[in-house]
């Protein structure tokens, strides 16, 4: 899960990416990070908990989802439908950008595959993962497994972070 050591290194990694160089900028990034730490742990993101996506942890390396499917997660040919999936890897995203880079984002585009039929996929996992990041704009690719580790769906994600 997110560590404190994790969000002080993020803090600079941001100080280094961003140029926020002095000390009260680096503890306010640090202050943010925690909070968005804080959220993710108790799920306060409705959105998310409506749909019943979990964020389960947030590193240097990944982010990772998992949401068990309901008949409410499902279109009317009974699988997935693919506002839930594009859901998962939106969030999957974000919530990375969000965590190892210590700035609010929002989404600038994305593009989305759908490799697999999911009408009898139990439970589905997003995992995150940085592709590049520039100074404004990151890249990330978002991987959605079923249940039996089949690949569902695959997303490009375009983040673009914003300024203070």
């Amino acid at each position: 899960m997110i560590s404190f050591e994790f969000a002080l290194q993020a803090a600079r990694t941001s100080a280094m990416i961003f140029g926020r160089s002095t000390a009260k900028e680096q503890r306010s990034t640090i202050a943010m990070i925690e909070n968005y730490a804080e959220k993710i742990k108790h799920e306060s993101n409705g959105f998310i908990r409506h749909n019943g996506i979990r964020i389960v942890s947030v590193d240097e390396e990944r982010s990772v989802l998992e949401a068990e499917i309901t008949d409410n997660s499902r279109n009317v040919w009974g699988s997935v439908h693919g506002g839930f999936l594009y859901t998962m890897a939106d969030t999957a995203a974000g919530a990375f950008a969000r965590i190892k880079y210590g700035r609010r984002n929002v989404t600038l585009n994305g593009s989305m595959n759908y490799l697999r039929p999911t009408t009898h996929s139990k439970t589905l996992t997003a995992v995150g993962r940085e592709i590049k990041v520039g100074g404004h704009v990151g890249f990330f690719e978002v991987n959605i497994t079923d249940d039996t580790g089949a690949l569902i769906a695959r997303a490009e994600i375009n983040m673009y972070f914003l300024k203070k």
